[in-house]
């Protein structure tokens, strides 16, 4: 596991406190994210020229075995194997540079249809290190008059991947990077397509989590995305932060949830306080 801390936090805006009421957070599409850049890795290309001619010779080779078992035996008899698999190939051969320019022409139709069978696929929640960043204070958690959660990273719930090879229901941190992933669409891999930001992004200091949005116990209808909701068990939640400019009545809405809820009782309530010297937030305990 890469360095997983301790604990994670998650922004909201005051409208929010139903995530609460019913501890159930949005995984989202990368297509419904702030960053256009989101999930759209630069594809130069399907595959390489090369790699293309391999391919179609060996689909030819099974096509051409396929195809002549379906002769008659006196054709078969007149035509031997190895002369229809050279007829084949030759008119493979004068057909090749039409093929390939027709791979290259199709492949922004073929990223753009991926990229829009992943949104439909696969959700993400992200966490972030920390919890006093100015900035997502502002950006999403209504210029700090929302909260934000603390959960316990290292409980079983952010760590349910099936094996090592699981891209998906456990926490992974997101790469910062100068340069925006580009390539030929086979040689990228899960991190490129939905683990790297650009470094613009970095003081949001991510980790996400992917599950398939099939899983979602509540989905609710919308346009271009819907909201696909899952649940996550209490006792992953250690505390709420209010922020600076949180009013009364959100707090105590949050102080309301928690009460009304035996399996919350055990969450901290916490303001985060502006400084009185320096530009930074001070995070302490609340009043219950």
């Amino acid at each position: 596991m890469d360095s997983l801390p301790p604990i994670l936090y998650k922004y909201f805006g005051p409208e929010r406190i139903d995530v609460l009421a019913k501890c159930m957070m949005r995984y989202s599409p990368l297509g419904a994210f702030n960053d256009p850049f989101e999930g759209r890795p630069e594809v130069t290309s399907l595959v390489s020229a090369d790699f293309a001619r391999e391919s179609l010779a060996e689909a030819l080779q099974q096509e051409a075995k396929s195809a002549y078992a379906q002769f008659p035996q006196e054709a078969q008899a007149a035509l031997t194997y190895e002369t229809w698999e050279q007829l084949l190939a030759k008119e493979l051969k004068s057909k090749e540079v039409e093929i390939l320019q027709t791979i290259d022409e199709r492949t922004p139709e073929f990223r753009n249809l991926m990229f829009q069978k992943l949104d439909e696929l696969l959700g993400a929640l992200c966490l972030s290190e920390v919890p006093d960043s100015l900035l997502m204070w502002s950006h999403y958690a209504a210029s700090h008059t929302g909260f934000v959660l603390e959960f316990d990273a290292r409980h079983s719930h952010f760590n349910e991947g099936k094996g090592p090879e699981d891209e998906f229901r456990h926490l992974r941190r997101v790469l910062y990077r100068e340069a925006r992933p580009s390539g030929m669409l086979i040689d990228f891999d899960g991190v490129d397509f939905f683990l790297v930001k650009s470094s613009h992004w970095s003081y949001e200091r991510e980790w996400r989590i992917f599950r398939p949005l099939s899983d979602a116990d509540v989905v609710i209808p919308g346009q271009p995305y819907g909201v696909h909701l899952f649940p996550f068990p209490a006792n992953a939640l250690r505390a709420v932060i209010f922020g600076a400019r949180a009013s009364e009545e959100t707090k105590e809405a949050i102080r309301m949830s928690i009460r009304t809820n035996q399996s919350l009782r055990h969450v901290r309530l916490r303001n985060a306080r502006p400084d009185d010297f320096h530009f930074l937030l001070r995070i302490v305990d609340a009043p219950a």
